[in-house]
């Protein structure tokens, strides 16, 4: 496919030296010829202002200069016509035969039209969505997944080696609300609200009683004879494992698809953020104020933070 912008340059270039030479005009020196696309509907494809650049050098009103432009033009079968505009602009409208190269351009690429390298198998990886396993997905998530994939899908046609990155948040403080507020439901279906108070910052929504319901049909009564503290991490881990199930199959209905679903708390498990964070120290990298709110894997430190 023809470079449009390459050839109305080309054809630019021709057509100023030759007035040059028929006219015994000057060619200024560093000349750049530059194009743009009209704003207005109207102003044609490409426009240029090089005769505005020009025309002191040729001593004249740039209209006139551009002109004097047009009229030494070649022809082009993807120039329709050229006209100029206002104080000085050249504009250009292209033909028919522009949009049927491009057209057949399309048609002989198939799904490799417009496909690039510029990435070289550069690695990029995209995480979003990522939303904490406490609770269905909403629509702004599905947003973040839209907009995700659409990312995810351009860099890796542009020639980068992407990976789909689902970070789920599966430790701290709202898991284990998650976990008390199933618990509570859990014996509030089975006629024991006061053995497990609900939480005040519990999560209200009915698929808590969803999931209560399923562990009664599981496990029965079986928690009755246990300390409340004791069962709570089955509560959460079991409503974590749901809630999230149901994420992958929302986001795979919506033809979203992860290459790797990433928990925060395999990080604790392999004792990853002591390391880190012990890392830091011996390098001089963290001070106390940064230990208080704590690392993870998103948190990228590359320099001394001071009070």
């Amino acid at each position: 496919m023809i470079d449009m912008e390459s050839h109305i340059k080309d054809l630019l270039s021709d057509a100023i030296n030759s007035a040059v030479r028929n006219k015994d005009l000057v060619f200024p020196e560093g000349l750049e010829i530059i194009l743009e696309r009209p704003r207005r509907e109207g102003q044609g494809d490409y426009a240029t202002n090089v005769a505005m650049l020009i025309a002191r050098h040729w001593g004249m009103k740039p209209r006139d200069a551009a002109e004097i432009i047009k009229a030494h033009l070649g022809q082009s079968e993807y120039v329709e016509k050229v006209e100029v505009a206002g104080p000085g602009f050249i504009n250009f409208f292209l033909s028919d035969a522009w949009l049927t190269g491009v057209i057949k351009d399309i048609l002989a690429k198939g799904p490799d039209y417009g496909k690039s390298n510029i990435g070289r198998g550069k690695k990029a990886q995209v995480e979003f969505v990522s939303a904490n396993p406490t609770g269905p997905l909403h629509i702004g998530h599905g947003r973040g997944a839209a907009v995700g994939d659409a990312t995810a899908s351009i860099l890796s046609f542009a020639g980068w080696y992407v990976e789909r990155e689902y970070y789920i948040n599966d430790v701290g403080l709202q898991t284990k609300i998650l976990g008390r507020s199933v618990q509570s439901r859990y014996f509030e279906l089975l006629g024991k609200p006061e053995h497990a108070p609900f939480p005040e910052d519990g999560y209200k929504g009915d698929y808590i009683y969803e999931i209560a319901e399923e562990i009664i049909a599981e496990e029965g009564d079986k928690f009755f004879s246990l300390p409340t503290e004791e069962t709570l991490d089955y509560f959460r881990d079991y409503a974590l494992e749901v809630i999230l199930n149901e994420i992958k199959k929302d986001l795979e209905d919506f033809r979203v698809n992860f290459d790797v679903w990433f928990s925060e708390k395999s990080l604790h498990e392999r004792g990853l953020i002591d390391e880190m964070v012990d890392f830091l120290k011996e390098e001089g990298l963290l001070t106390k104020r940064m230990e208080l709110y704590g690392i993870n894997r998103r948190c990228l430190v590359t320099k001394k933070i001071e009070y």
